[in-house]
This record gives C-alpha cells, structure tokens and sequence, in this order.
C-alpha cells in the first residue's frame, strides 16, 4: 500500500510543481499590466491635468483706466526657465527679427545710436524713443513681444510705477508699417497725460511733427488724424488677469522675448471686425487690403482735417491712451512717415 501510495505521490508532486510556475507567471504578467495600465492612466491623467488651459488669442489694449483699474488681455507665451533668463539685448533680438515697424530687407548689422546705449544698459527692452513737442513729451519706449503690457505698471528699471513706460503693442515686426505705441493718461500730465491737446485742431495743426526713433535710426513722423474710440468691456482685462499673468512671468513659464516673427496673430480678429474699427488689432499692415481698411476707417472718425494722406508702404505710428467722454474710452493720435 504504501509503494502504491507514493507511486501516486510522486507523479503529483511533478505536475504541481511544474503548474505553480506558470500559473505564478501568468498572475505576475496579469498583475505588472495592471500596474502599468495603472501608471500609464495615471501619466496622461497628470499630463492633461497639468497642462495649462490654452488661452484664447486676444488683442492687447495697453492703456489702463486709471479710474476703474481695468486692463486689456494679455497675449502669452512660454519659454524660459527662469525670469532671469528672459532678458536679451534688443540687438539680439532684431538680428532675429529683422528692425520692426521697416521695409528694410538686408540682413547688414546697424549700430544702436549712441545716445541710445545707455538706456540698454538699464533695460534690454528699451526699442526706441518718443518725442512730442508741446506735449512734455521724451521718454524711451520698449517692446516685451512675449508679454505686451509687462511695462503697463513698472518704470524703466522695473520697479512698480502707477505711470508705466511707454510700451509698443505686440507683433511689432519688420515691414509691419506700424507702431502702436500705449501709455497712461496721467493727471499730472505725465505719460500720455498731455496726449489729448491733439483733440484741438489749433494745438494739433501748430505741433504736426511726432519724432519716434528706433535703437538704430531717427525718424520724423506727420500728424495724419486724431479720433475717439471705445474698448467693449468683453475686452478688457481685469486686475486679476494681470496677476495672473504677472506670476507666469515672474515663475518663468511666460518668456518676455518670444516673439511671433511675421505672423499676423490678429488675423481672425481683423476679419471679424466688420466695421467696428479696433484699431487695437492692426498692428501688422502689411498687406495692401489692411492697411487702406485702417486708415479709411481713420479718415472716417477723424476730428480734423491735417492735410496729411497715408498711401500703402508708408509707416504709421499709432499713439493711444485712456479718454473718458465715454466708459473704456479712447483717444487715438495717428502719423506718418512717407516711404521715400
């Protein structure tokens, strides 16, 4: 009995002992899968749940109502790891660029003007210099083309300032043929604060000459039209947009120097606008069709008459600031520089 007994025993043991490491694989393989669904589920559940929301495209309005502390949308984009690391000098930048708001298409280097050197020394973002005789008017103006309205609370040297500096809104690029330039109506009179004398004919008609020159050439500009416009609330940005946007920047996820090259990132808004005239969003006229939309729609709110005309190929400098015969109001100084 008991030979009979482990001749059984014996043939068990073999086969029990050949099944376990199978079925033993089989539910480890059952179980790592599991575990790497798990994880993979868990990746691409923290990668979407990460991933910031993306932000709808929006014109960037610059000069804030000082009244009711509402701004414009910011445009933004990412890049840098550290703020720090976002700053590069403006000849850096417009060997990349090409020098924006010209025709120009060579390549050959310029040297920044001399008196000009200075300013890049305290800020890289400086791009140019603005002067209007009878307005108190000569300040440096700068280009963040990753975040426009960076400078819309913060002096030169990037301490905070209820005055701002003069800023140039986004998409500024070569042969743009214009240059939006925004600042603050100040009460004293500071920033745009004087820019409304444009809104009397006899003021306007006495100081026709807007000098705006870039790091690399002056240039003299004629007064073409003064008009009122109106920002639709929808617009505006609000002081915890700005915040908001303000954090990204200081984290370094928003890099203050990306820039769009020759794209014409309001194409949509340009085509939708059907009359309404946002000016705010013709940064880029390049194109024949833009640019004489632009300044009919000017010759038609214009609230004088300077003699001036604008053909394509001519380059405009735009000057807007707060106004306040209506909520979100605006005056807007047009000039231009005549192609030779």
């Amino acid at each position: 009995m008991k030979k009979h007994s482990h001749g059984h025993v014996f043939p068990i043991l073999i086969v029990v002992l050949i099944i376990l490491p199978v079925v033993g694989v089989a539910i480890s393989s059952k179980v790592a899968g599991s575990r790497a669904d798990e994880e993979i589920t868990e990746d691409v559940s923290s990668e979407y749940a990460n991933e910031p929301d993306e932000e709808e495209t929006t014109f960037e309005e610059a000069a804030e109502d000082d009244l009711t502390g509402e701004e414009t949308p910011v445009q933004e984009t990412t890049g840098r790891e550290s703020a720090e690391e976002e700053f590069i000098s403006l000849e850096e930048f417009t060997d990349r660029t090409g020098t924006p708001g010209t025709e120009t298409t060579d390549t050959e280097d310029r040297p920044v003007l001399e008196k000009y050197k200075p300013y890049l020394d305290i800020n890289p973002y400086v791009a140019g210099w603005l002067t209007i005789d009878g307005c108190g008017i000569d300040d440096p103006v700068v280009y963040t083309p990753g975040s426009q309205n960076y400078y819309l609370h913060r002096a030169l040297d990037g301490s905070g300032s209820e005055r701002g500096t003069f800023f140039i809104a986004i998409n500024w690029h070569k042969g743009c043929n214009n240059t939006l330039i925004y600042g603050h109506n100040m009460s004293d009179g500071s920033g745009f604060g004087s820019l409304s004398k444009y809104s009397k004919e006899d003021f306007a008609l006495a100081h026709p000459v807007i000098e705006f020159d870039t790091l690399y050439e002056e240039k003299q500009y004629s007064l073409l039209a003064a008009f009122y416009s109106q920002i639709p609330e929808e617009e505006l940005e609000t002081d915890e947009d700005r915040a908001e946007a303000d954090a990204r920047i200081e984290s370094g996820e928003t890099d203050l120097t990306r820039d769009f090259g020759l794209e014409d990132i309001f194409r949509k808004e340009k085509d939708e606008d059907n009359g309404r005239f946002r000016y705010y969003y013709y940064t880029d006229l390049s194109s024949k069709e833009d640019f004489d939309y632009f300044i009919r729609n000017v010759d038609e709110r214009k609230l004088y008459d300077t003699g001036e005309e604008a053909v394509f190929g001519d380059e405009l400098i735009v000057m807007s600031t707060c106004s306040y015969q209506v909520k979100n109001g605006r005056f807007v100084v047009v000039a231009v520089h005549h192609k030779d």
